[in-house]
């Protein structure tokens, strides 16, 4: 479908309203609580650039609603998304969470632009990234041509991790993602990760929160910390090129898989045998390091995502890694008292003593 052709440039019964409000690249982290009723669109409105919401302007339809390209008068593109039905949150709450999440500005963040409520429709608007997503990459058609390098791959694992960062410490209130996964990673054409759905969760109620509370390694309220073991299953994603298949616990599975290869001593084997090049040793070591860091089954030994992001700076290989990311790395299945602990190349000083030697290992 030709996104230019003039059936698709529909007419507004006042485009200026929509026009000044959605068209516009707002970089600034203010404006939406002070421009509230400016940012808010009628549902006549996003029908008409809809086209009312045609199945051929359907791009996606996931867990949460459907999204739709739109295109305003200015042949700026959008992406509309219909929240499902159920589940919906109050219409307060809703705007009084649309508008925190609108001021959050990042350049790994997808821009939320506008947003309606009428009854019991909730509709977002975003800006229109059309590179597909991480999962496609990873996953899908996109990549089997042209699979993903190496230097892309640490580019979207540091564009996420800033990105996170930025919502959890930078940002006054904190915004935690809660459903973080690759299908909510949209590329760019410059290769840039864009987190999506920020915050969604939210914007459903909490019931709708309930149901991705197991998958993110937490039994409790989902917060920061859950973002983080979302994150470390993200990395052991993009460097595995696995995706999960353990569908009652989907991110699980493979953060078994990869202690197991760790404590079998076979990193070497995690990374994808799709990449077109392989990475150091060195640099191998340091990611999956931090993955399995932020998969700690102890949410307080979870690092913060501001760590990670100083964590994945370029740099020389730290030695000293501490028993912190020794009980990270260690594969909780082991029969008690045969835990593997990872050793970082030479003996590591933090090592109690009365540690069985027998159990250390080099990675």
């Amino acid at each position: 479908m030709n996104l230019s052709k003039a059936e698709f440039q529909i007419m507004l019964t006042d485009p200026g309203s929509i026009n000044s409000t959605l068209a516009a690249d707002h970089e600034s982290t203010g404006g939406l609580s002070e421009r509230h009723y400016g940012n808010r669109c009628s549902l006549k409105e996003i029908a008409l650039v809809t086209n009312d919401f045609a199945e051929e302007n359907m791009i996606a339809n996931g867990d949460n609603g459907m999204v739709y390209r739109a295109v305003l008068l200015d042949n700026k593109r959008v992406a509309v998304k219909r929240l499902m039905s159920n589940s919906i949150s109050k219409t307060e709450d809703f705007i009084k969470e649309v508008e925190a999440i609108g001021q959050a500005r990042h350049k790994n963040l997808v821009k939320l632009l506008g947003y309606c409520v009428e009854g019991y429709k909730r509709i977002i608007v975003y800006e229109y990234i059309d590179n597909g997503n991480l999962y496609q990459w990873l996953h899908g058609s996109l990549g089997e041509l042209r699979p993903l390098t190496w230097k892309i791959r640490m580019n979207i694992i540091e564009g996420v991790a800033k990105a996170l960062s930025y919502l959890h410490e930078d940002i006054e209130p904190k915004i935690v993602h809660q459903n973080l996964k690759s299908c909510n990673i949209l590329i760019d054409h410059q290769w840039n990760p864009k987190i999506s759905d920020v915050g969604i969760a939210n914007l459903h109620g909490p019931e709708w929160s309930s149901l991705s509370n197991c998958a993110m390694g937490n039994s409790g309220i989902l917060d920061e910390k859950s973002d983080v073991y979302s994150f470390g299953v993200l990395i052991m994603e993009i460097v595995s090129g696995r995706v999960p298949v353990d569908h009652t616990q989907p991110q699980a599975h493979l953060v078994d898989w990869l202690k197991s290869m760790v404590a079998k001593q076979k990193i070497s084997f995690v990374v994808d045998p799709e990449l077109p090049e392989t990475p150091s040793t060195k640099e191998l070591k340091r990611v999956i390091l931090i993955a399995l860091r932020c998969v700690d089954p102890e949410v307080k030994h979870r690092p913060k995502m501001g760590d990670v992001v100083h964590m994945l700076e370029p740099r020389d290989l730290l030695l000293n890694v501490g028993p912190q990311i020794k009980k990270a790395a260690s594969y909780h299945n082991y029969p008690q008292g045969s835990q593997p602990v990872i050793k970082m190349g030479k003996e590591d000083p933090s090592t109690n003593e009365g540690e069985n030697s027998s159990n250390l290992y080099q990675i």
